[in-house]
């Protein structure tokens, strides 16, 4: 019978976590002709095979070495290409399965009879104890996992309303140290991407395109906490924070897209999954609303955008004359070169005083307290000036909970004032507030 699981196992130098991980899959409840384990090796110092080939006996094991170190995309991806299984399973070589992980993972899957699915399991960052008890082949104490040792994607997620968050961006959890696909949404999105040779994100990015690949569906994704693994100590450079902003901001350029643009805020798992829900809820409530339409926009701020070099965002703008080198933040619109789906805390793909101007037609009304500054101070590095326009509108603020929604403008100007020159400008449509 052929096996109904690969375990893609990366490696790289650390000879004696690879050896506890692939003793782990000795010892799984599903039979050993259900699984195969592919160990990637990119570019150890000293060739991982000995250890690989130590368990030949007990394990079918496949082995595929990098002469140079490539990094995790590409080491994940050259193991992936050996595997014969319709599902794959990532197990990072400093990581120790339960005894029931594979079968959780298995299971998972032949219950989708054929269809497309992911499943995330649990980690326990462990400590010395917990690696010693493993090391020795006894059991784990419910002393050595206390919330120290917990994985920090379940403590963000314990109170209902994240795991009612969880379906809008549950890639936001996808860590590849313990989780499955089936293999042909792997083969259709190209696996890892290779050009995310640094630490951090490559994991996430992947399992953000499998999503997208599929329309986004609720039930793709499932988050398993009885899925277990153990992820043993091991060093981590202090480096790699740095190298990790290198990939996000990689990844901002790659997805102009707003569920990527939230996760450059420092948060929580869990913060980030409450976000990027209640911001797709509130890009399709000011759509529904009316709001952001070019038509509130005064006639001589359409006069000037026909030449001016501006970002405008709004639904329905990128229909507008804009001057060259102009571009859209446009939800109502399909994406392009000059059109994306953001909302513009972060701006990175404009250098500084590449704009004249900046004109958001109500999208700002439904910032965050904590993201309209955001937006604000990195405009004004990118432009001369900035204008927020509020559409004239008896929507009720009441009814767009828990979306965010400025309607005391008021409030704004006086919260706004200290920190900018601002004017407030009354129209027949809408009233603007210019700040430099």
């Amino acid at each position: 019978m052929p096996a109904s699981l690969s375990v893609v196992v990366p490696a790289h130098d650390n000879g004696a976590a690879l050896d506890a991980t692939l003793d782990s899959l000795t010892r799984q409840t599903l039979p050993r002709d259900e699984f195969e384990v592919v160990v990637g090796d990119d570019g150890s110092a000293m060739p991982l095979r000995p250890v690989a080939e130590k368990y030949a006996d007990r394990l079918t094991v496949d082995y595929v070495r990098s002469e140079h170190n490539r990094g995790r995309s590409a080491n994940r991806n050259a193991a992936a290409a050996r595997a014969r299984a319709d599902t794959l399973m990532f197990l990072d070589a400093d990581t120790v399965a339960h005894p029931r992980l594979l079968e959780r993972h298995r299971d998972f899957h032949a219950a989708r009879a054929g269809r497309p699915g992911v499943l995330l399991g649990a980690r326990h960052d462990l400590d010395w104890a917990g690696a010693d008890a493993l090391r020795r082949g006894e059991p784990v104490e419910p002393a050595m996992l206390d919330a120290e040792r917990g994985d920090p994607r379940l403590e963000d997620t314990s109170h209902p309303q994240r795991m009612r968050d969880f379906p809008s961006a549950p890639w936001v959890l996808g860590l590849t140290h313990n989780a499955s696909v089936d293999h042909e949404s792997f083969r259709r999105v190209g696996g890892f991407d290779e050009a995310m040779v640094k630490w951090g994100f490559e994991d996430l990015e992947f399992f953000y395109r499998v999503f997208h690949l599929h329309g986004a569906p609720p039930e793709l994704f499932r988050l398993d906490v009885d899925a277990l693994s153990y992820h043993l100590p091991h060093f981590r450079r202090t480096t790699n924070g740095l190298a990790s902003m290198d990939n996000m901001k990689y990844l901002l350029r790659k997805h102009l897209r707003y569920d990527v643009e939230v996760l450059y805020a420092i948060n929580t798992f869990g913060r980030h999954l409450g976000r990027i829900r209640l911001y797709g809820d509130a890009i399709d409530a000011y759509r529904r609303g009316g709001l952001g339409r070019p038509e509130a926009l005064p006639a001589a701020t359409r006069d000037e955008l026909a030449t001016a070099r501006a970002l405008v965002v709004g639904n329905g703008v990128s229909a507008l004359t804009l001057g060259a080198g102009s571009h859209t933040f446009d939800h109502a619109a399909p994406p392009g070169d000059t059109n994306s789906h953001l909302l513009g805390t972060v701006l990175q793909q404009f250098k500084t005083g590449s704009l004249d101007l900046i004109v958001n037609v109500d999208l700002w009304r439904c910032l965050l307290p904590e993201d309209l500054p955001a937006f604000l101070t990195r405009g004004l590095l990118k432009a001369d000036r900035i204008e927020l326009v509020a559409t004239h509108s008896d929507l009720d603020q009441r009814a767009l909970l828990p979306v965010p929604f400025v309607a005391d403008l008021d409030y704004v100007v006086d919260m706004l004032t200290p920190h900018f020159t601002l004017t407030a400008t009354t129209h027949p449509t809408a009233t603007v507030l210019t700040l430099r």
